[in-house]
């Protein structure tokens, strides 16, 4: 304590003192677990938002669940996406993915009938129109080698042609990634 000039105490004020920095206790030498809880943090960060993208556009790929107008829709989109393939189409792969969603045996006809009648014509409008645009390149992105470079083209091209968000194209991509 100091006195003053008649000799009472006062209390002596301190300088206000420095916060340490950031990821330091007292100054001298940084945390060690800094680095770890930072790491965590983005990680748990990064799984947050990849699961709230797939939240927000929930999307059950089921023919059983269309019209029947719209499931011939869908298959007519899933016979252009093998066609595209450029080679000699996969039926394995697309009856596999067709049996995936649901499809029936009139259904599995419907593909080869729509494969070898190969008109398209009208056909992306129709399916925009029914709104079922997402489901359709659903089904076509399980349809096809999603690792071939002509169909990855083909599905960036009936994602822009059928007005597929990209939020929705890129959630389809993770939850069906082949």
């Amino acid at each position: 304590m100091v006195r003053n000039l008649i000799g009472r105490p006062t209390p002596v004020e301190e300088a206000p003192r420095a916060e340490p920095a950031a990821g330091r206790t007292g100054g001298a030498r940084p945390d060690a677990r800094t680095p770890v809880i930072d790491g965590i943090g983005q990680k748990v960060l990064h799984a947050w938002l990849q699961n709230r993208h797939q939240t927000l556009v929930p999307l059950t790929l089921n023919l059983r669940s269309l019209q029947p107008e719209e499931r011939a829709f869908v298959l007519r989109v899933v016979a252009a996406a093998v066609a595209a393939g450029g080679r000699a189409p996969d039926l394995d792969l697309a009856d596999a993915a067709l049996s995936r969603i649901g499809a029936r045996d009139e259904d599995r006809r419907a593909l080869r009938e729509a494969l070898e009648g190969g008109e398209a014509r009208g056909l992306y409008e129709a399916v925009q129109a029914a709104g079922i645009g997402t489901v359709a390149y659903g089904a076509a992105l399980l349809a096809v080698d999603q690792r071939s470079r002509l169909n990855q083209l083909f599905l960036a091209w009936l994602a822009a042609r059928l007005a597929v968000s990209d939020d929705a194209a890129a959630s389809l991509h993770r939850r069906y990634r082949m």
